[in-house]
């Protein structure tokens, strides 16, 4: 009972120490933290059930709900018939605050996750493991029991120089293709544009490959072309399965990069020119045959002279076209009154020749 008191006379000192060191805001961050931190489990367990209960619904409707975690087991990297070597440069957290970190770490499981479903998984490395990318992993959860080969040391220690092909997007080489005796190496990077070139300036000082993908020979982007450390990987999967890097990219880009295909566009463009042509034409034409019913003397045709007239030497023959229209219907139109004064003659004598008789 006596130890019981001492302990929580002791504990509580340090509780309002702490109190007193933080602020409002960093301690009701702490709380926060402290209160995820105790229904961490109660969460996991949740979620595990709600997956469950998804995979079950889906079973039911009859939709493909991928391969079981058995088979998951028996999908591994040394299985694989696919040796082509993709390594994640892990030793550029200097550049990188926490909340990126985490993102960092967030991409590599996407990337595992995506390997591991595969008919036939990349070798996948993380290179230069340590630091605080070790201790967001540590936290994670049991990493080292994922299908990933993880090395303390940087890619050039693990690997030959000659093989190494640094993926950035600022390079002036261009990917054709994946080789089994090569190394392609995904910077793992998250600074939201804070560093650009970064990647490619490294490679550069330390004299190894570098190359970017094709995304320009199929895509129109409305963005950058810096992708994500997963979504990189995901587009060599893929082309490792299909070997066409369109489709690579139609299937692994997201969305909001706001993409299309060159093909595509290409003839958009064309289509587009070609009807702002034909309504061009058709509306000189409807010009034409309007100019050709209004008579010139009439106002909708005093304002076409009057473009006429600004448009200059070009229409000079239109100019004398209407005025040859104009002769001719000046004369039509003064016989048209002689008439008209020939037919009011006669009726006045009629009505006289009446009068004298019924007088």
């Amino acid at each position: 009972m006596d130890n019981s008191k001492i302990e929580t006379k002791v504990a509580q000192p340090s509780t309002e120490i702490v109190d007193a060191t933080l602020s409002k805001t960093q301690l009701k961050k702490l709380k926060k933290r402290m209160k995820w931190l105790e229904t961490k489990h109660e969460r996991r367990l949740a979620e595990k059930q709600k997956k469950k209960q998804r995979r079950a619904e889906r079973r039911e409707r009859g939709e493909d709900v991928g391969p079981s975690r058995k088979n998951l087991k028996l999908n591994t990297m040394s299985n694989s018939s696919c040796k082509i070597k993709v390594v994640l440069d892990l030793s550029l957290e200097e550049y990188m605050s926490d909340k990126d970190i985490a993102s960092l770490t967030l991409q590599i499981q996407h990337s595992y996750s995506s390997n591991r479903r595969a008919a036939n998984p990349m070798q996948l490395y993380a290179c230069s493991l340590g630091g605080r990318t070790q201790q967001r992993l540590d936290d994670i959860g049991d990493y080292k029991g994922w299908d990933i080969h993880f090395k303390e040391e940087s890619y050039l220690e693990a690997f030959p120089k000659e093989s190494i092909v640094y993926l950035s997007s600022e390079s002036t080489n261009v990917l054709t293709s994946l080789s089994d005796d090569k190394v392609y190496v995904i910077g793992g990077l998250v600074d939201h544009n804070a560093h650009k070139g970064l990647c490619h300036r490294l490679a550069e000082e330390k004299g190894v490959s570098h190359a970017q993908l094709p995304i320009a020979e199929f895509l129109h982007l409305k963005s950058r072309k810096v992708l994500a450390v997963n979504h990189v990987f995901s587009i060599l999967l893929r082309f490792t399965e299909t070997s066409d890097w369109k489709q690579a990219f139609l299937s692994e880009l997201p969305k909001r990069k706001g993409f299309s295909p060159v093909d595509s566009e290409e003839t958009q463009d064309n289509a587009g020119t070609d009807s702002k042509k034909e309504s061009k034409s058709d509306s000189d034409e409807d010009e034409d045959e309007a100019r050709l019913d209004v008579p010139c003397d009439s106002p909708s045709n005093q304002i076409v002279a009057a473009t006429m007239v600004d448009n200059g030497p070009q229409n000079n023959n239109d100019n004398s076209e209407c005025r040859s229209d104009k002769k001719t219907d000046n004369s039509s139109s003064s016989s048209h009154a002689c008439h008209g004064k020939d037919v009011v003659e006669e009726s006045k004598s009629l009505n006289e020749e009446d009068e004298e008789k019924n007088s």
